[in-house]
C-alpha cells in the first residue's frame, strides 16, 4: 500500500507471520562479491501456504531446506524473487501449520558498491590494503546482504563466522568470539589456504536484523576498559586507520567517561564484555549503533591537530549517544520504523545531559536551540514549510527520511518537555518502567507512554496527540499586568493554532519574576502548565513593580514565545539582569531582531541608538563568560518572528547593515578585545581555551566586515598564529570573502597541506564554500573535478555542498539557485540523502518574496523532471510537496 506522496504507510507493517528464533551464517568476502550461505530458523505464528523473505539486489543460487519435516535435508525449496518489489517468496509443496518450527538454507551473492551505502559496501581502503568493506543496516540494509525478515520485531541470536582475505587485521561481527573455534580469540588461517583466515561470532542476546554488522578492514586498534561499581570490567577496542592510534586517546577517554555516567544517571550497565569503536571514512551519518560494535565516521571518531571546536563538541556527542543506544535501540527497540523517534529522541537527550555535564550547561543549550533555528535543517524551518514535521510519519518513501531534525531534535525536545512537565522524579520512573518492561523486545509509541502514565498517575493524551500526531508548533503571546493596589502580578498567556479545530499544545513554560535589583521574586520561579487556548497565572502579594518576567527560561518548550505589550526598558533590563544567562541573551536577540524587523520593512529605518549603545555595553563588560558574549554579540540572519524567515536575500543586507553598523562604531574596541583573547598558547587538552575561541570568532566577523586594509592585516596575523583549528579555519574563511590579493595562493597551499587528511581535507572544502567572491561557484567546481574529491563520499559531499547551501550571501543568486538545481540532480542518482538535504534549501518555496519565488519554482520543477522516481522517490516526491 503506499499514496501519492509516500512509498510506505503504516498499513504495510503488519504483524509478522513467523518468529525469527536464530540465525547462523558463513559469510565469505570474494574478490568482487559478497557470499553468503544463512540458515534460518523459523517457527510460524499461523498456517504459511508460503514465507516471504526481504531481498534487495541480490543473486540467488539456492534455496532449500535445511531439516525435515517439510523437505529432506539439502532439498530444494521452489521460490519467486520479485525484484522489483525486494520480495523472496518461497512456495513449500505442503501448508506450515502454526506453531511448527522449521529451518531454511539460503545461499546468495551480494555485489558491494562505492555509493550505495547500505548493507556490505566499499570504505575507503588503506594504501596497500586489500580492498576495505563496512556494512550499514539501519534501516532496511540486511536484504542486501542475505534473505531475511528484515523488520524491527524480528530479534533473534546470532552465529555469524565470517572468512576473507587474511591481510586484513580485523574481521568484526556482533557478539563475542567463539573461543572453540577461534581459541586465541582472533581469526585463524583457513586449512589448506593460508591467503584466508576466518572468525566466528556467537551472538546470544536478540537482536533485530538493523542492528548487524560486518566488516572486514586493517586497523590499528587501542585497548582499554572500564571498571563498572559492581566490578563488571568491560574491554574498550577503538579500531582506528593504520598510523591513528594516538589520535584515539582523547575519544577513548570521552568513551570511558560516558561508559560510567550512563551507569551513574541512567541506572545502565552494558551487558557485554567488550565494547568496539570502528572508525568508518563512507556513511550518511555520523554514528551507528550495531551491538557491541558502534562505527562512527573518522571525521568524529578521532581527535587531533585538525578538530575544530564544534568537531569536539560533535565528538563528545556521537560517542556517548551511541553507546546510550545499547539501552535504547538495541535492548529495547522501536516496534517499526514509525516508532525511530523513541529509539533517537530519548538518546539525544542522555546525550544532551551528558554534554551539559561536561561542558558549560548554557553554552550547550545555546547551541541546542541553534539547531532548532538552522534554517536549512533545523525543524522549525522544516515546519513552517507546512508540508513535514510530524514525529510520527504518515509514511516515507525511504527511511533515511527518517534521520533528521524532526526525529533528532524536536523529537528530544518533546522528552525534555515530558521531563519539565512530569518532574524529575516521575520521569526517571516511567523511563526504568519502559525499559524494564520491554528489556530485549520491541516497543510503539503508545506502550512508552504508558508506562510515564502509570508512573505519574497523569494522562499525556494531549501532549502525545499535539506533540507527536501533527505538523506545526505553539506560537505563545503573553502579556503582564501589575496591580500596586492589589499587590498582584497577572501573565495572561494566549497560544496560536494554524488549526482551531485542533486541540491546543500542552506544554511547560519555566518562568519567573524578576524584581530591579536582579533577584528572582519569592515564589515566582514555577513551571506553568499551559494546555488550553488562553490562561492566567497570578502572583499575590508582590510589594512593587517588578522589572520583567523571565519567560520560558532555557527555552522550557518547543515553538516561539512573543510578549504581547513589551517595553523596550524592561527587555534592557532583562538583558541587564536576568538571573538567566540564556535569556539574558535571548533578551539581546529580540532586541537584535526589532532593529532587524525594522530594517526590513521599511526603507528609512535606522538602527536604534539604544540597541548600539547596549550592544557596546555587553562588548566592554568583563563579567560574562566568553561563550555566552560570543552568542550575545553574534549577529545572525535568522529573525526570531518567523514572519520574516522567508525574505532570504533581505536578511542577508540587514544582517550586513548591523554588523557594519557596530563595525564603524566600535571597530577599535573590537580589535583590542580580540587581541586581547590568547587563543594561540598551547592547550594541554584539546577543550582548553575553546570559549575564547568562539567569542574571537564572532569578533573576528565583525572586524571584517568592512573588507578594509587594517581587516587584512588581522586576518593575515591571525592565521600565522593560530595553533588551533577553529582559529585557522577562522581566519581561511574570513580570508576566502575577503579581497585580498593572497587569498587564492594561500587557499591553494592550505590545499596542499591538507589534503591527505580526511578531517582537514573536509574543513578545507568547507572554507571553500564559505566564500562571498564572484570566483566562488568557479572554485567548487574545481574542487568537484579534483582528483581527491570523490562525490560518493558523504564527508566530501556534505562539506562542499551543504557549507554552499547555508552560504546565504550566494545561495539566493540566480547563479547560486541554479547551482544548488544542477547539484541535487546529479547527486540524487550518486547519494540520496545528501541531496534531500541539500534540497531543503527550496523548502520554503509557498512562502518566498516575489523576487526569488519564480526562480525557485523552476529549480523544483527541473529537480522534478530531471529525477523521475525510478531515480530517487525520496529527491522527486521531496521537490513535488513542496511545489504542491
Amino acid at each position: 500500500m503506499s499514496s501519492n506522496r509516500y512509498k510506505y504507510v503504516r498499513e504495510d507493517f503488519h504483524p509478522l507471520p513467523v518468529k525469527l528464533n536464530h540465525m547462523d551464517m558463513y559469510i565469505d568476502f570474494v574478490e568482487s562479491y559478497v557470499e553468503v550461505t544463512n540458515i534460518l530458523d523459523i517457527s510460524a505464528l499461523v498456517d504459511l501456504n508460503s514465507v516471504e523473505l526481504d531481498a534487495r539486489d541480490l543473486e540467488i543460487i539456492a534455496i532449500s531446506w535445511e531439516q525435515p519435516p517439510y523437505g529432506f535435508s539439502g532439498s530444494n525449496l521452489p521460490y519467486n524473487y520479485l525484484q522489483d518489489y525486494n520480495k523472496l517468496i518461497l512456495t513449500p509443496d505442503q501448508v506450515i501449520k502454526a506453531g511448527a518450527r522449521f529451518k531454511i538454507r539460503t545461499l546468495t551473492r551480494c555485489v558491494p558498491s562505492d555509493n550505495i551505502l547500505e548493507g556490505i559496501y566499499k570504505d575507503v581502503t588503506p594504501t596497500g590494503a586489500p580492498q576495505q568493506y563496512m556494512s550499514q543496516c539501519q534501516q532496511w540494509g540486511f536484504q542486501r546482504i542475505a534473505p531475511v525478515f528484515d523488520d524491527c520485531r524480528a530479534k533473534c541470536t546470532m552465529v555469524t563466522t565470517i572468512e576473507a582475505d587474511s591481510r586484513y587485521t580485523n574481521l568484526v561481527s556482533n557478539g563475542a568470539i567463539d573461543l572453540k573455534n577461534n581459541p586465541d580469540g582472533i581469526p585463524i588461517l583457513k586449512p589448506g589456504d593460508p591467503s584466508r583466515k576466518i572468525i566466528t561470532y556467537k551472538n546470544d542476546i536478540p537482536m533485530a536484523p538493523y542492528l548487524f554488522i560486518v566488516c572486514v578492514g586493517v586497523w590499528d586498534m587501542v585497548v582499554d576498559h572500564v571498571m563498572y561499581g559492581s566490578g563488571k570490567k568491560v574491554r574498550l577496542e577503538y579500531l582506528t586507520p593504520p598510523g591513528r592510534s594516538s589520535d584515539a586517546l582523547v575519544p577513548m577517554q570521552i568513551l570511558k567517561d560516558s561508559v560510567l555516567w550512563i551507569a551513574l544517571t541512567q541506572d545502565y550497565e552494558y551487558k557485554s564484555d567488550v565494547y568496539r569503536t570502528i572508525c568508518m571514512t563512507k556513511s550518511n551519518f555520523g554514528g551507528m549503533e550495531n551491538v557491541g560494535n558502534t562505527t562512527i565516521v573518522t571525521d568524529a571518531a578521532l581527535i587531533d591537530e585538525h578538530t575544530t571546536d564544534m568537531s569536539l563538541l560533535y565528538a563528545h556527542s556521537v560517542i556517548v549517544h551511541e553507546f546510550e543506544h545499547n539501552q535504547c535501540g538495541s535492548e529495547t527497540t522501536m516496534e517499526t520504523p514509525f516508532d525511530v523517534w523513541l529509539n533517537e529522541a530519548y538518546t539525544v537527550d542522555v546525550e544532551r545531559n551528558f554534554l551539559q555535564d561536561t561542558f558549560d550547561p548554557t553554552f550547550i543549550r545555546l547551541n541546542q536551540v541553534d539547531s532548532i533555528r538552522n534554517p536549512l535543517l533545523g525543524p522549525l524551518a522544516i515546519e513552517d514549510t507546512e508540508k513535514a514535521g510530524i514525529i510520527v510519519r504518515q509514511g516515507f518513501n525511504d527511511p533515511d527520511e527518517l534521520i533528521d531534525s524532526v526525529t533528532y531534535v524536536k523529537a528530544a525536545e518533546v522528552i525534555r518537555m515530558l521531563r519539565l512537565l512530569l518532574g524529575k522524579s516521575n520521569f526517571k520512573k516511567g523511563k526504568q518502567l519502559y525499559f524494564s518492561r520491554y528489556a530485549d523486545s520491541n516497543a510503539n509509541t503508545e506502550q512508552f507512554f504508558q508506562c510515564f502514565e502509570e508512573t505519574s498517575g497523569k494522562s499525556l493524551d494531549q501532549f502525545k496527540n499535539c506533540w507527536l500526531y501533527r505538523i506545526g508548533y505553539p506560537k505563545v503571546v503573553f502579556k503582564t499586568h501589575y496591580n500596586p493596589d492589589a499587590m498582584t502580578y497577572r501573565i495572561q498567556f494566549s497560544q496560536e493554532r494554524s488549526n482551531s479545530d485542533q486541540q491546543p499544545f500542552h506544554m511547560p513554560i519555566d518562568l519567573a519574576v524578576i524584581d530591579h535589583s536582579g533577584n528572582i521574586i519569592e515564589g515566582t520561579n514555577t513551571v506553568f502548565e499551559f494546555n488550553s487556548t488562553s490562561a492566567e497565572l497570578v502572583f499575590e502579594n508582590i510589594g512593587s513593580e517588578p522589572a520583567f518576567v523571565s519567560m520560558n527560561r532555557d527555552y522550557s518548550f518547543y515553538g516561539t514565545c512573543d510578549r504581547d505589550n513589551e517595553d523596550l526598558n524592561s527587555l534592557i533590563l532583562q538583558v541587564r539582569l536576568d538571573d538567566n544567562l540564556f535569556n539574558r541573551i535571548e533578551a539581546f536577540r529580540r532586541f537584535t531582531d526589532i532593529q532587524r524587523v525594522n530594517l526590513l520593512t521599511s526603507q528609512d529605518a535606522e538602527v536604534d541608538t539604544a540597541w548600539i549603545d547596549l550592544f557596546g555595553e555587553l562588548l566592554a563588560n568583563k563579567n560574562i563568560a566568553s561563550s555566552a558574549k560570543a552568542f550575545m554579540l553574534r549577529i545572525d540572519e535568522q529573525p526570531l518572528d518567523r514572519n520574516y524567515s522567508s525574505w532570504h536575500a533581505e536578511l542577508v543586507d540587514v544582517r550586513e547593515k548591523l554588523m557594519k553598523t557596530v563595525n564603524e562604531v566600535y571597530k577599535r574596541e573590537l580589535i583590542n578585545f580580540f587581541e586581547s583573547l590568547d587563543t594561540y598558547r598551547i592547550r594541554k587538552t584539546p577543550r582548553d581555551g575553546i570559549e575564547d575561541r568562539i567569542l574571537k570568532q564572532t569578533l573576528l566577523e565583525l572586524i571584517v566586515i568592512d573588507d578594509a586594509p587594517d581587516s587584512h592585516e588581522l586576518i593575515r596575523n591571525h592565521y600565522r598564529s593560530a595553533t588551533a583549528a577553529t582559529d585557522k579555519i577562522g581566519a581561511l574563511v574570513a580570508m576566502n570573502r575577503s579581497s585580498m590579493n593572497e587569498r587564492i595562493d594561500i587557499l591553494e597551499k592550505t590545499y596542499r597541506d591538507w589534503v591527505g587528511h580526511i578531517s582537514a581535507y573536509a574543513n578545507y572544502l568547507r572554507i571553500v564554500s564559505s566564500g562571498w567572491k564572484n570566483d566562488l561557484f568557479e572554485m567548487i567546481e574545481t574542487e568537484k573535478k579534483r582528483s581527491s574529491f570523490d562525490i560518493t563520499n558523504p564527508t566530501w559531499a556534505r562539506a562542499l555542498f551543504l557549507t554552499m547551501a547555508v552560504n546565504t550571501k550566494k545561495i539566493w543568486t540566480q547563479e547560486g539557485i541554479n547551482w544548488a538545481t544542477h547539484v541535487i540532480i546529479d547527486l540524487a542518482s550518486v547519494n540520496t540523502y545528501v541531496a534531500s538535504k541539500l534540497l531543503n534549501v527550496f523548502q520554503d518555496y509557498k512562502r518566498m518574496r516575489p523576487n526569488l519565488k519564480p526562480l525557485v519554482g523552476g529549480a523544483l520543477k527541473a529537480i522534478m523532471n530531471e529525477t523521475p522516481e525510478e531515480v530517487s522517490p525520496t529527491v522527486h516526491r521531496q521537490a513535488l510537496s513542496y511545489l504542491e
